[in-house]
């Protein structure tokens, strides 16, 4: 029997001309030379858990035995409380020297007493940036156009699937999706696969409440998310999409509204989709090879993939991509920054670090580094099929800019809205109306 795919993949080399092009411009050899006289300590900070904490631990020590008269004090912690504690740092002028940041949280705090400018530091070559594509570096100025940090990873949102339960339904006669599909066309396959699913097993997660899935709706649709700081979307567009989810919902192909909240907070080896009661579901795919070694677990046999979300009407992809790199505290005092920028280049520029981290916070950032990822035979399958469908939708993404609060504000807002939506307390209507008003209120508190 041959095996099914849901999405179709691009035959040929693993990087698209444009991308090996950008790439293959300078080709990264490690490390900046040694300075045998640099020394000090610096703290560094990130997000992730224990998965996460071993592979940067690892980094450390191989960046500690090069440098011998260096120290980096370890700052972790999980994604809510990181920013919770950066923000209170940054209040007390006590922020780390190095802070790993993301694209849709720098605009809160892309400011020259928070972070330090990096463009002096890059003009000067005490930070590299060579092979970093340049729509990726620009991906980390703020609002006032300067670089306030250096990317290491690009992150995307997709779609994870059940394999098995995918080529049941295709053994049966339905369908399979080929990418790229139209958001009817999901939703006509969503619905045409429910009957062979396992009993009381939904085919998708109710995602009318998941922000990275509206973004990509709001795209697809031609419109913006943002406009500045104002809402760029239309009241129609939000409209329609509670409309598709509520007709999904109410058709038994999502789960009920309780589950809805619960299962995409829930841990891994809780969820529908390790526990075979759901088909489909959006969760970051650099997560996929953690899920799936909790699937192993929770569910032997059973073999998770990810897919692209669906495109426009007219076939416009909304994917929004995003940059995760490493930021100078703006209270760095001058003896501990080249430690940091030496810091920076490591965890960049270096194969070896690149090759321990195996793009775990979004694909590596030098395109060179992620083929040598993909092609090494150790990297785990999952990882490479991360890699590879980055590679084959990065043409077409299109990145949006977050202002200030945007990131957080979107969630808890659209959270609220479609929750109430989902519950029978507001119309879609009134549902899009409420998104906007309160959106746009935490907008333009965010930009005072």
């Amino acid at each position: 029997m041959q095996e099914f795919r849901l999405k179709k993949r691009v035959a040929g080399s693993l990087l698209a001309t444009s991308i090996l092009a950008l790439s293959m411009a300078v080709l990264p050899n490690g490390a900046a030379a040694q300075d045998s006289d640099l020394q000090g300590e610096i703290r560094f900070s990130w997000w992730g858990g224990q998965v996460r904490n071993d592979k940067t631990d690892r980094i450390i020590q191989l960046f500690e035995g090069q440098h011998p008269n260096v120290s980096i004090v370890r700052e972790n912690a999980d994604w809510s409380p990181y920013w919770e504690r950066l923000t209170i740092q940054s209040t007390g002028n006590n922020q780390p020297c190095a802070i790993t940041m993301q694209t849709r949280w720098l605009a809160t705090y892309a400011r020259p007493d928070i972070l330090m400018p990096l463009d002096e530091l890059v003009e000067n070559g005490t930070l590299d940036v060579s092979g970093i594509p340049e729509p990726v570096l620009n991906s980390a100025r703020g609002a006032d156009g300067n670089l306030y940090m250096i990317p290491h990873g690009v992150f995307y949102f997709a779609l994870m699937y059940n394999e098995q339960m995918a080529q049941t339904a295709a053994d049966a006669g339905v369908a399979p999706l080929d990418y790229p599909y139209t958001w009817d066309e999901f939703a006509e396959y969503l619905t045409a696969i429910l009957p062979h699913l396992p009993e009381g097993a939904a085919s998708v997660h109710n995602m009318g409440r998941e922000q990275d899935a509206f973004v990509t709706w709001v795209q697809s649709h031609g419109e913006e998310v943002f406009d500045g700081s104002n809402v760029g979307f239309t009241k129609d567009v939000a409209v329609q999409w509670f409309e598709y989810w509520e007709a999904l919902r109410t058709a038994g192909v999502t789960e009920p509204p309780e589950v809805m909240i619960s299962d995409n907070s829930a841990l891994i080896e809780e969820s529908n989709i390790a526990n075979n009661r759901g088909f489909m579901t959006n969760r970051p795919p650099n997560q996929l090879g953690s899920v799936q070694t909790t699937v192993d677990t929770v569910s032997p046999g059973t073999t998770i993939g990810i897919t692209p979300y669906p495109v426009g009407p007219d076939g416009t992809v909304g994917m929004d991509i995003g940059a995760n790199g490493i930021a100078i505290g703006a209270s760095c005092d001058e003896a501990r920054v080249p430690v940091a920028a030496e810091w920076i280049n490591f965890w960049t520029q270096n194969e070896e670090a690149a090759g321990i981290y195996e793009s775990d916070n979004g694909v590596v950032s030098i395109p060179a580094l992620a083929t040598a990822q993909a092609e090494d035979p150790d990297t785990q399958p999952t990882q490479v099929e991360h890699i590879e469908l980055y590679q084959e939708l990065i043409d077409t993404a299109n990145p949006v800019f977050w202002p200030a609060g945007g990131y957080q504000a979107l969630t808890d807002t659209l959270n609220r809205a479609y929750d109430a939506v989902a519950f029978g307390q507001l119309t879609p209507e009134q549902g899009a109306d409420q998104l906007i008003a309160d959106l746009q209120q935490q907008l333009s508190q965010a930009a005072r």
